[in-house]
């Protein structure tokens, strides 16, 4: 039996980046929990995920009240995922992919270094 991959969703957040990211944490926790962020750019940002299997459904309602609406896609993959009577309760992986068309292209990120 194949192990299924993640859910992979992607969504568009227009407006200020950092008032956008705090929004879109805050739907993943009601949701789920957000294992790890990485900015790739001020343009797109990965986000890493579990999503509790009895909230899947109220997912892509809680990233449109967030200013993040999800794709076509995306909303599809997770109402299969929702509907799935195979497992009912646990949690389903996912990786979002947040694009970000109001954004500073060139900024940098700052990696912090390590001690040692």
């Amino acid at each position: 039996m194949a192990v299924p991959g993640p859910l992979t969703l992607s969504a568009i957040a227009r407006g200020e980046r950092a008032a956008a990211i705090s929004r879109i944490e805050a739907a993943i926790s009601s949701c789920g929990w957000l294992l790890e962020a990485r900015a790739f750019s001020g343009l797109y940002m990965s986000f890493q995920l579990e999503l509790e299997r009895p909230r899947l459904g109220d997912f892509a309602q809680r990233m449109r009240e967030a200013g993040a609406p999800l794709d076509a896609p995306s909303v599809a993959a997770l109402e299969a995922a929702a509907s799935d009577t195979s497992e009912r309760g646990g949690s389903v992986a996912a990786v979002l992919g947040i694009t970000f068309p109001d954004g500073i292209p060139d900024q940098r990120q700052v990696i912090p270094s390590v001690p040692g």
